[in-house]
C-alpha cells in the first residue's frame, strides 16, 4: 500500500515536471501547502507554550493560535533564517525548525529551478528559431548554399541598416557559425534567423511573409526539390500586405529551369545557376579578360546597371543621347506593361543607334553612382574611326577542360553552339572514360561542331599530361571539382594549377587560363600561377539574385545580357575601331562602334591588363593592336 502511494506520488511529481513551467509551479505550489499545514501541527507540541514565550522567532502578535503558526510556518518553509533565530527553544520545536527551514531551502531551490528552466527553455526556443517573426519591409531568404553570404554583402551594399530573415533547414547554430566565419556581423545589415522548411506556407507564415518587401529563393545543399515547391505557394500567393513584393529564385540544374517557370507563372524571377555561369565561362573562354568585366558589373563596387529615367532624352535617338551622359553609358531601354498579375518588366539592349525614347519608357544605363546627370549633346565633329569589320570572338581549336562538376553539359552545348566545326575539346578528370561517355550521351546529337575526347587521371600528378600534348592546347579550362575527396574544389583547383605552372615553366607560348572557383578569398592565392580570368560562380549568380530583388526591373536585363542568343558583351581588338598609334578619346570609340551597331562599354588596355569600363571621357589613348575594346554587340552564333 506504502509502495503504491510513493509510486503515484512519483508519478504525479513526473507528470508535472513533464508538463515544464505550469506543471512545475503548481507542483511548488502544492509543496508550500503541504510543508507548511505540516509545520502548523507545531501548536500541539507547545508552540505557543510558556517555555518558547521568551523565543524571538515565535511570534504570537495575532491570536496566539492558528494565524500565528500560519505565519511562522510559512516563514520556516521559505527561509532559514528562522532556525537561526530558535536557539533557546525547546527539543521537539528546534526540530521542526530544521525540518521546516530545510523543506524551505529545497522549496526555494526548486523555485530557482523552475525560473532558470524557463528561461534556459525561451533562450532555446530562439536559438531554435522556433519564435514568430515580427517584422516589416524586410528581406526574405528562403534556403541556405555557399551563396548566402554575397547576396548578405549585396543587400548591405545596395540597402545599408536592411533586416533580412532567414528561413531554412539549418540547425541555427550552424547557420550563426557561418555567418561569422565570413564576416557579416562586420557588415551593415541585420540578420534573423529561423528554421524551418521553406516550402511549408505554416513556416512562412512565421517569418513574416506577408509583410516581406522582397523574397530570395536559394537551392538548398543544391536541390531543385523544395525550391520548385516554394515557387509554388509563393506564386499562389494572394494575401499581400502591401502588394507582391520583389521575388527571385535560383534554379541549380537547367533541366529544372523549364518547370520552375511554370511554377513561378511569371510572377517570380527565375536565374537558373548553371545557364548563367556556364554562358559566362564560355564567353570568357571566346573573350580573354571578360571576367573581369562580369565582376565589375555585378560587384557591389565600381560600374553597375542602373535604371532611370532622363525627361532631356525624350524623342531623342539612343546614339546622341550617348554623347550626353559624361558619367554613364546608356545600354538599351526598359518598360512596363499592365496584366491580370500586376506590374511586368520588359527590356530591349542594344536596339540600335536609330532609337527614339519613348515618353513612357526608362533608360538602361552602365554607370558609377545613382546620380544620373544629364549635360546636353558633345559629339565629336570628326570622329577617328576605321571602317574595318569586326573580328568575332571564336572557340579556340583545342581546348582542355580539367575537371567535371554539374556544369559541364551546359558548358559543352554552349561551346558547340559558337564552336567551328572541328573543334577538339580534351576532358581530363577522375571519372573514368565510359562513364564521361555516358553522361555526354545525354545530350544526344546536339553537339554537332565539338568532338570530345575523354581522359581519366588527376591533374594533380605529372602522370595524366604525359599523355596529353599540353603545348598544342590553346586555352585550360579548369572547373571547381572536389574530386570526391576530403580537400575543398578551391585546394584542389590549387593543386592543379600548380601542377600545370610546373609543366609550363620553359614554354614560349602560354595557353589562356580560365579557373572556377567557389570562394572569392581564394582569388589571392592565384597569384603568380598564370591565370588569365577568374569566374567565381557563386558571386555571378548570388549578386544578380540580391539586385534583382531590390530592382526587379533588372530581371528581364539579366535575362538578356545572360541568356542564349540576343546581345553579348565582347572584347574586340581596338584596331577594329580607330587607326593604330593615332590619338583618341572615348568618344570615337563610341562613334566607331555605333557604326557596327554596337555599343562602346569601355577599354582594355594591355598593359598591366587594366579593365577601364566607363572611363573619363577626356582621357586619350594611343590604341595598339594588343589593346581591347569592350563592346555590347549582337550575338553571333556560327
Amino acid at each position: 500500500m506504502l509502495k503504491e502511494l510513493r509510486e503515484r506520488i512519483r508519478y504525479l511529481v513526473d507528470r508535472a515536471f513533464a508538463r515544464e513551467f505550469v506543471g512545475q509551479f503548481l507542483l511548488f505550489g502544492v509543496l508550500v501547502v503541504v510543508v507548511t499545514l505540516i509545520g502548523m501541527s507545531a501548536i500541539a507540541f507547545g508552540l505557543f507554550s510558556a517555555e518558547n514565550a521568551e523565543v524571538p522567532g515565535i511570534p504570537r502578535n495575532i491570536d496566539g493560535g492558528f494565524l500565528d503558526s500560519l505565519w511562522w510556518s510559512l516563514n520556516q518553509v521559505l527561509t532559514l533564517r528562522g532556525f537561526q533565530r530558535m536557539y533557546g527553544a525547546s527539543g521537539p520545536i528546534l526540530l521542526y525548525a530544521l525540518f521546516l527551514s530545510v523543506s524551505g531551502l529545497a522549496v526555494f531551490g526548486l523555485l530557482v529551478s523552475i525560473i532558470n528552466n524557463g528561461m534556459r527553455r525561451r533562450i532555446e526556443v530562439l536559438r531554435t528559431g522556433e519564435t514568430p517573426v515580427k517584422e516589416r519591409g524586410h528581406t526574405l531568404i528562403l534556403g541556405w548554399n555557399n551563396k548566402i553570404f554575397t547576396v548578405l554583402r549585396e543587400l548591405a551594399h545596395l540597402d545599408p541598416g536592411t533586416r533580412v530573415v532567414i528561413l531554412a533547414p539549418k540547425e541555427i547554430g550552424k547557420m550563426e557559425n557561418a555567418l561569422r566565419v565570413a564576416g557579416i556581423g562586420h557588415e551593415r545589415i541585420t540578420t534573423i534567423l529561423r528554421s524551418g522548411v521553406p516550402s511549408n506556407l505554416r513556416e512562412l507564415d512565421r517569418v513574416a511573409l506577408e509583410q516581406a518587401d522582397s523574397i530570395i529563393i536559394l537551392s538548398t545543399d543544391d536541390d531543385d526539390r523544395d525550391s520548385i515547391k516554394t515557387l509554388v505557394l509563393l506564386a499562389g500567393q494572394r494575401r499581400w500586405r502591401h502588394g507582391r513584393p520583389a521575388m527571385t529564385s535560383e534554379i541549380v540544374r537547367d533541366e529544372n529551369y523549364e518547370l520552375a517557370q511554370i511554377a513561378a507563372r511569371d510572377r517570380i524571377h527565375i536565374t537558373s545557376s548553371s545557364r548563367v555561369i556556364s554562358k559566362v565561362i564560355v564567353q570568357t573562354i571566346r573573350n580573354p579578360g571578360l571576367a573581369a568585366v562580369y565582376n565589375e558589373l555585378l560587384s557591389v563596387g565600381g560600374n553597375n546597371l542602373k535604371v532611370g529615367r532622363v525627361a532631356e532624352t525624350v524623342d531623342r535617338c539612343l546614339g546622341e543621347i550617348a554623347y550626353g551622359f559624361h558619367e554613364a553609358i546608356p545600354i538599351g531601354i526598359t518598360w512596363k506593361t499592365e496584366s491580370e498579375d500586376g506590374v511586368r518588366h520588359a527590356a530591349g539592349l542594344n536596339p540600335g543607334p536609330d532609337y527614339e525614347i519613348a515618353e513612357d519608357e526608362d533608360l538602361v544605363l552602365l554607370a558609377t553612382g545613382r546620380e544620373l546627370n544629364y549635360r546636353g549633346l558633345s559629339r565629336p565633329e570628326n570622329p577617328i574611326l576605321r571602317s574595318v569589320e569586326s573580328q568575332q570572338p571564336k572557340v579556340p581549336e583545342r581546348l582542355l577542360i580539367i575537371g567535371w562538376n554539374d556544369l559541364m553539359l551546359d558548358v559543352l552545348q554552349e561551346l558547340d553552339a559558337h564552336a567551328l566545326t572541328g573543334t577538339r575539346i580534351t576532358i581530363l578528370s577522375l571519372l573514368e572514360v565510359k562513364d564521361v561517355e555516358d553522361r555526354i550521351r545525354q545530350l544526344g546529337d546536339s553537339l554537332r561542331n565539338v568532338s570530345i575526347r575523354p581522359v581519366t587521371g588527376d591533374a594533380a600528378e605529372e602522370r595524366p599530361f604525359r599523355e596529353l600534348e599540353i603545348d598544342d592546347f590553346e586555352s585550360i579550362v579548369i572547373l571547381a571539382d572536389d574530386g570526391g575527396g576530403k580537400a575543398d574544389a578551391d585546394t584542389r583547383t590549387l593543386r592543379v594549377l600548380l601542377r600545370l605552372s610546373s609543366l609550363q615553366a620553359n614554354q614560349q607560348r602560354r595557353p589562356h587560363t580560365t579557373v572556377e572557383l567557389l570562394d572569392d578569398a581564394n582569388r589571392d592565392v592565384l597569384e603568380g600561377l598564370r591565370v588569365d580570368d577568374v569566374v567565381v560562380s557563386p558571386e555571378i549568380v548570388s549578386a544578380q539574385l540580391a539586385q534583382v530583388s531590390r530592382q526587379p526591373i533588372l530581371g528581364p536585363i539579366f535575362r538578356e545580357l545572360l541568356s542564349a542568343g540576343g546581345v553579348e558583351i565582347s572584347l574586340r581588338p581596338a584596331t577594329d575601331y580607330v587607326e593604330p598609334g593615332v590619338d583618341c578619346r572615348f568618344d570615337d570609340l563610341t562613334a566607331a562602334a555605333q557604326g557596327k551597331l554596337e555599343i562602346a562599354l569601355g577599354l582594355r588596355l594591355a598593359e598591366g591588363a587594366r579593365l577601364l569600363l566607363n572611363p573619363p571621357r577626356h582621357q586619350v589613348w594611343r590604341l595598339g593592336e594588343s589593346d581591347r575594346v569592350v563592346v555590347l554587340a549582337q550575338q553571333v552564333y556560327r
